[in-house]
């Protein structure tokens, strides 16, 4: 699997690596709201910290910082803060800032025995000096990016909530409308008449926040090129197109199609000994937003292109197995994770860099103009 801990997360990480090998100081820190626990190794001497904290406070850490002059490799665990520190350590000189993958470190902390903050720093500080950062490195989203998926998961949680406020009126309509045995309608009283009133204006006005972020993404989507590419994909409308867009950022940081595809989550977990391999459901890791708006698509595409799935998948697309519920679900994944080996070619193709055994993908749909041409 691409997101394998054995495999460079992205191209950049061999940069990292050598900064950490060439720095005076290796820094592993452990967040949290209120302190923060440090551990400063010098790489010659990585058996004894030269500087050792359980809780230090968050405001005295950047000065802290600066006492060690000279190149410092900082590495944290991308998890609580991390992209708040990112932004304090611009004042902070000759600074690496390397947040690692919090569910790989994890096997690195166990693997000491003793579970403390002491020591999860400590063990950071180990990973950098063994290697570990070329698998354990994570992306650092730029601030645009970081914004435009925070816009987008602030949509779906308005979504969320308007879902929930209609639930609770449909329920209320129920109690308090015809009913269904006599036909009758009963008058509400003053405080029912005031909680009907309010649920209906709460409906309102989530609708019309979430209309007014759909315009502003739908601005932000206009100045870009690749939002309007990939909508040009069947089952990628264009609230999916721009958190694509924004939570990828740059498509280069992904070696191939199903590293793409692991880094979403639609990997395949497999377990293999000796002669028995079982393979089984997909990983689920990366973003669940993202996961969520892809499986959408792929419902909506099967539903309503039937030749697009046959067409992606001659014999698994075919009308007879599409009945069974459990066998059209895993051709749903299939469409979600095909959708996004064309995201990445088409994304790479706009740049001018589409390459290897995939040299032209061209569609010809019915009911629509579309052609996707990548590289020819």
């Amino acid at each position: 699997m691409a997101t394998s801990i054995f495999r460079e997360n992205f191209p950049a990480v061999v940069e990292l690596q050598q900064a950490a090998d060439t720095a005076a100081f290796i820094i592993g820190l452990d967040l949290h709201a209120k302190t923060t626990a440090i551990c400063v190794v010098d790489p010659h001497i990585p058996e004894k910290p030269l500087f050792q904290r359980k809780r230090l406070p968050n405001t005295e850490l950047l000065t802290v910082l600066n006492r060690f002059a000279g190149k410092k490799v900082i590495a944290c665990e991308a998890a609580f803060g991390w992209h708040v520190l990112c932004d304090a350590l611009t004042e902070v000189a000759d600074v690496t800032f390397i947040p690692l993958d919090a569910r790989k470190t994890s096997a690195w902390i166990k693997s000491s025995g003793i579970k403390n903050d002491a020591i999860d720093a400590q063990v950071l500080c180990h990973a950098c000096l063994h290697g570990g950062i070329r698998s354990l490195a994570v992306y650092v989203q730029s601030k645009t990016a970081r914004e435009g998926s925070k816009l987008a998961r602030y949509r779906e949680h308005l979504v969320r909530c308007r879902s929930a406020i209609k639930n609770h009126l449909r329920s209320f309509e129920r109690d308090y409308g015809a009913n269904p045995f006599t036909g009758e309608i009963s008058e509400k009283s003053s405080l029912a008449s005031f909680i009907h009133l309010d649920f209906r204006k709460a409906l309102l006005e989530s609708n019309e926040r979430i209309a007014r972020i759909e315009t502003l993404m739908k601005a932000m989507s206009k100045s870009d090129p690749i939002i309007p590419l990939l909508q040009t994909i069947p089952g990628i409308g264009p609230i999916t197109a721009f958190a694509l867009r924004y939570k990828i950022d740059v498509i280069d940081r992904f070696k191939d199609a199903s590293h793409l595809s692991s880094y979403l989550g639609f990997g395949v977990r497999e377990r293999q000994s000796g002669e028995t391999t079982v393979k089984g459901k997909i990983a689920k890791t990366g973003d669940p937003l993202l996961r969520k708006l892809l499986i959408q698509g792929a419902q909506i595409i099967r539903f309503s292109r039937s030749d697009i799935v046959s067409l992606y998948f001659p014999s698994l697309g075919q009308a007879e197995q599409m009945k069974s519920r459990k066998h059209a679900n895993k051709v749903v994944v299939a469409l979600a994770r095909k959708n996004l080996t064309l995201v990445y070619y088409l994304w790479r193709g706009l740049q001018g860099k589409t390459t290897g055994s995939i040299d032209c993908w061209c569609y010809n749909f019915r009911n629509t103009s579309v052609s996707i041409i990548v590289g020819g």
